[in-house]
C-alpha cells in the first residue's frame, strides 16, 4: 500500500474513533454528579432574573438551564449535541465568555508548541545518552546516567518545575536571579534576574489581551509564536520597546520563555527514553550481524551507529506516542506553574467551574492529538523497519 492511502485510510478511521470518544464524553457529563447550571450562577442562582408570561419569577438558575438545554430530554440534548459538533459549534464557555472553538484554537497552539520544543529537548538527550551509556556498560558514565535517568523520572513534575525557576529564574535573594547572576557577573552575557524568565509566554512589556495572546503577532495567524514572531509587521515593532523591535528579537523572547517549562518536560521524558534506548542497544549489540560487522573489521563507531542504532530505535518510536501523551498530561501542571494559558491550564480552570463544553472539547482535541501522534508512529516504523509494510 502506498503512503498516501494509508495516510488517507487511518485518517478516515479517525472518524469512528471521534464519535466513540465524544459518546464517552457527553455520556460522563451527564454522569458526574455535579450541576452546570448552577455552577454558572454561583451564589446568585434564587435571584429573579425574568417572569413568564403567566407571573411566575424565573430565576437565574432555571434561566441557565433552559439556556443550556438541560430541561429536554438526554437523547433531545444528545442529538443537538453532535449535530452541533458537525457544523463546529462546540457552544459556548461559561468560564470564559467566548465560543469554546475560539478558546481551544488559541489554547492548542500553546500546549503543542510547548510539547514539541520538550520533545525536542528529550529525543535527542535522551537518545545520545542512551548510546552512551550502552557503549560504556557498567562504567561510571553508565552508573552516573543511570542514577539520574532514575532521578529524573522519579522527580514530580511540579517541584522540579519550581526548582528549575529557583535556579535558572530567580533566586532565594530577591534581586538574585539564581546561578546565573553570580556565575555570568563581569561577563559579556552578564544577567539580572535569571537567565530565564521566571513565566509567562511573553515579556510582560508587551501588551497582552485577557486571554494571554500578545496583540503584536499577527490575527489568524498559526498561534505558534515561534513561528509568527517572523511575521509581525514592521509598523507593530516599531511600536515595540528597542529590546523587541524586530522579528528575531520577538523570536528570541519566545524561545526564553519557552526554556525552562519545555526543558522542566523534556528533561523528565528523557530520563525514561535514556533506559529505553540502553536496554535495547545493549540487546542489539549482541546479536549475529553485529558480531558478524566486527569480525569483518568495520570500526565499532560505524558497527553501533550504523548498524545496530537503527534496530535500537524500533522501541523508542514505540515510546513516541506515549512520550507526547506524557508532555500532554505533564502540560497541566507546568501551565500552571509557569502561567502559560494553554489547553492543561484551560481544563483545569474549566473543571474548577463545571464549564462543560470546554472540558468535553479539550477532551476531543487531546484524542485527535493522540491519534495523529500513532499515525506518526506507524509511518516511522516504516522508515526505520523495512520489514514493516504499511497496510
Amino acid at each position: 500500500m502506498k503512503l498516501h492511502e494509508f495516510v488517507v485510510r487511518r485518517l478516515l478511521l479517525l472518524v469512528p474513533v471521534l464519535i466513540g470518544v465524544a459518546i464517552l464524553t457527553f455520556t460522563i457529563s451527564h454522569l458526574i454528579p455535579a450541576d452546570a447550571a448552577a455552577a454558572r450562577c454561583g451564589d446568585r442562582c434564587g435571584l429573579t432574573v425574568d417572569w413568564t408570561e403567566d407571573g411566575e419569577p424565573i430565576s437565574a438558575y432555571q434561566q441557565n438551564r433552559e439556556q443550556m438545554g438541560m430541561n429536554e430530554p438526554v437523547t433531545t440534548q444528545f442529538r443537538i449535541y453532535f449535530e452541533d459538533l458537525a457544523v463546529g459549534d462546540w457552544g459556548e464557555s461559561s468560564t470564559y465568555h467566548r465560543p469554546v472553538v475560539d478558546v481551544l484554537r488559541d489554547a492548542a497552539p500553546i500546549t503543542l508548541e510547548m510539547t514539541f520544543f520538550a520533545l525536542f529537548i528529550a529525543y535527542p538527550l535522551g537518545i545520545t545518552l542512551g548510546i552512551l551509556s550502552a557503549v560504556r556498560q557498567d562504567r561510571m558514565f553508565d552508573h552516573i546516567s543511570r542514577f539520574f535517568a532514575i532521578a529524573f523520572v522519579s522527580l514530580p513534575i511540579f517541584w522540579f518545575a519550581m526548582v528549575l525557576q529557583l535556579l535558572f529564574a530567580m533566586g532565594p535573594i530577591p534581586g538574585v536571579g539564581g546561578v546565573c547572576d553570580p556565575l555570568l557577573a563581569g561577563t559579556p552575557w552578564s544577567t539580572e534576574g535569571g537567565c530565564f524568565p521566571l513565566f509567562g509566554r511573553h515579556d510582560p512589556s508587551l501588551t497582552y489581551p485577557v486571554d494571554g495572546f500578545a496583540s503584536y503577532f499577527p490575527a489568524g495567524g498559526t498561534g505558534f509564536h515561534l513561528v509568527d514572531s517572523w511575521f509581525v509587521t514592521d509598523q507593530k515593532l516599531a511600536t515595540l520597546p528597542a529590546e523587541f523591535g524586530s522579528n528575531r528579537l520577538l523570536f528570541k523572547d519566545t524561545a526564553l520563555h519557552l526554556a525552562l517549562p519545555s526543558a522542566c518536560l523534556g528533561i523528565a521524558s528523557a530520563g525514561g527514553l535514556l533506559r529505553y534506548m540502553r536496554a535495547s542497544l545493549l540487546e542489539v549489540l549482541h546479536e549475529d550481524y553485529v558480531r558478524t560487522a566486527r569480525a569483518k573489521g568495520i570500526s565499532e563507531f560505524r558497527v553501533v551507529i550504523i548498524h545496530a542504532c537503527r534496530n535500537a530505535l524500533i522501541p523508542i518510536v514505540t515510546i513516541l506516542g506515549f512520550s507526547i501523551g506524557g508532555a500532554l498530561s505533564g502540560a497541566v501542571l507546568t501551565e500552571t506553574i509557569f502561567a502559560f494559558n494553554g489547553m492543561g491550564r484551560v481544563a483545569v480552570k474549566s473543571i474548577q467551574y463545571i464549564d462543560l463544553p470546554v472540558i468535553m472539547g479539550v477532551t476531543l482535541i487531546t484524542a485527535v492529538i493522540f491519534l495523529l501522534s500513532n499515525l506518526i508512529v506507524d509511518i516511522m516504523y516504516a522508515i526505520v523497519d523495512p520489514r514493516v509494510r504499511l497496510e
